[in-house]
């Protein structure tokens, strides 16, 4: 701070001082110190009330461009670095109101607006404020992305090194404990001597943000690369994607399952036993569900891939199921469903349909919805078996739906808790898909884009992902209905048909009527952290 010179400040700002610079030291050199002097001293020794009318009178005496340079250098004399000023839990207050964008300007300033601006503290605020929902002041909304770690580059060369390392050194350290006479006060003294494991890297608050707003920043462009795998030698009906166990299995017309790596897009096993089209498929950590045409429903070890029961009880094809802890539910040809109990195999009937079932989804434990070829969806009591409310407008067959909950389970708790309901998405074969009101059944949006019917949608707190007959797969915002973008090539009719499609944290997943399985990932390939 000794060499800080106010001028030479002024000058980096004043491109007019920048332009005169040698005018301007020429004419400190042949001004008159005394005088300058002079009036110093004079204006130190004035009362604040004179000093105040000395300025005045040489402001009104100044020529236009003095005027300008003492703005400028007014302007630079007057800053005030305030969060170096004020105590630091003022400073992370003050800057918890500002956006990503200016946070990260704010940490160009200086290095202790630096410390400030990267704290963990300030990041996890704006992360909830963010992630699986859209914020209510700057409109955007950033994805989970639970299986990041999986996503990101393995740099685990100076990791596996030491812990092959290690692993080495106590091969020899029991080597020499089993050659002492002492064994007791060896292995002792071996055990202070190893060193302890590294503990893991632990990624900043605002490292998560920046990875999710990358991804987010993809899915707006879009920016995605597609990858094209033959599923099934017949049309896939069915897709369900697990991203934390990067696993997916999927069903098709030609009666298999098949249980794929999401890694590396191969397929692990194929699972036979139905006599028909497997048209759902679900599964967890311990098993898989699958159900068919064939009237039967058949859970599978996710660990042996046999199957370990067989539920039958339909007196139709079953067109869906999907089950939550211990029940199951399961949509027929025939208009009916039924609700299982899993451990015990018993089941009742629910009648409110009068054509096929499409897609059934559980909701709030205790309430299921249907949709159905009737061009109605249905909201059940499951405790009373009866219906709270039926959901009309569409003009044509109802093939999917779909819940926009978030993703993660407390976030839906906390829904529920609060009251707020999130909205229902429906799709039909009218071409049209709809955003309904579950609290009130009033439809809030009709999404006009496709040119055939709509097959197959899917939802979550940010975005709606539809497939339709026209094999366009469409990205329409859920708050307001507009879309965002189409992907898609011109095919024939047979085999241009989405008959089902599944929308993740980073991926769109479809299948098609040709047996192709189609993955659009929007995570960035070069991205690391």
């Amino acid at each position: 701070m000794a060499n800080y010179n106010i001028h030479d400040e002024h000058l980096a700002s004043c491109r007019r001082c920048i332009s005169s610079d040698k005018d301007m030291l020429s004419i400190e050199a042949s001004c008159d110190q005394g005088a300058v002097r002079t009036v110093q001293q004079l204006f130190e020794a004035a009362t604040p009330a004179t000093q105040g009318a000395m300025v005045s009178t040489l402001l009104t005496l100044m020529r236009p461009m003095q005027l300008r340079c003492l703005a400028a250098k007014v302007a630079v004399m007057t800053r005030v670095d305030f969060i170096t000023r004020l105590a630091p839990e003022v400073g992370l207050k003050i800057l918890q109101y500002l956006d990503a964008k200016s946070l990260c300007h704010a940490a160009q300033v200086a290095r202790q607006w630096r410390v400030l601006a990267d704290d963990d503290l300030i990041w996890h605020r704006m992360c909830e404020q963010h992630i699986d929902k859209k914020c209510k002041t700057c409109g955007w909304g950033l994805p989970i992305i639970r299986n990041s770690n999986a996503k990101r580059p393995r740099l685990e060369s100076s990791s596996s090194s030491s812990a092959s390392d290690s692993n080495l050194k106590r091969k020899r350290a029991d080597s020499d404990i089993g050659n002492q006479s002492d064994g007791s006060s060896s292995s002792d003294l071996q055990k202070q001597e190893q060193p302890a494991p590294p503990a893991p890297k632990k990624r900043s608050w605002k490292g998560i943000y920046a990875e999710r707003f990358l991804v987010e920043r993809n899915w707006r462009k879009p920016n995605f690369h597609c990858t094209e795998v033959q599923g099934h030698s017949e049309g896939i009906m069915s897709i369900q994607y697990n991203d934390c166990k990067a696993r997916y299995v999927t069903g098709g017309h030609d009666k298999l399952i098949r249980v794929w790596d999401a890694d590396t897009n191969t397929c692990i096993k194929v699972l036979d036993g139905h006599t028909n089209q497997v048209t759902g498929v679900q599964f967890d950590d311990s098993k898989i569900v699958t159900c068919s045409l064939d009237r039967t429903i058949r859970i599978w070890s996710m660990k042996t891939f046999e199957c370990i029961r067989r539920l039958e009880g339909h007196n139709a094809g079953i067109n869906c199921i999907q089950y939550e802890q211990e029940f199951l539910a399961s949509g027929s040809i025939d208009g009916t469903i039924r609700v299982w109990n899993i451990s015990t195999g018993k089941y009742f009937t629910l009648r409110g349909h009068t054509d096929w079932v499409n897609k059934v989804q559980f909701y709030k434990k205790t309430q299921l919805f249907s949709c159905s070829d009737d061009r109605s969806v249905i909201l059940w009591d499951l405790e009373t078996r009866q219906i709270i409310r039926k959901f009309m407008g569409h003009h044509d067959q109802v093939q999917s739906m779909s819940i926009s909950l978030p993703h993660l389970r407390n976030a839906r708790a906390s829904i529920e808790s609060k009251g707020g309901a999130p909205k229902l998405v429906t799709a039909s074969t009218d071409k049209t898909i709809k955003i309904w009101d579950i609290d009130t059944g009033l439809c809030l949006h009709t999404l006009f884009g496709h040119e055939d019917g709509v097959m197959c949608v899917a939802s979550d707190t940010l975005r709606i992902v539809s497939g339709s007959h026209d094999n366009m797969v469409m990205v329409w915002d859920l708050e307001s209905g507009k879309l965002m973008h189409s992907m898609g090539v011109a095919r024939p009719a047979a085999a241009g048909v989405i008959n089902c499609c599944i929308l993740s944290d980073t991926k769109i997943m479809t299948g098609g009527q040709d047996g192709k399985l189609r993955v659009y990932d929007f995570y960035p390939v070069d991205l690391a952290f």
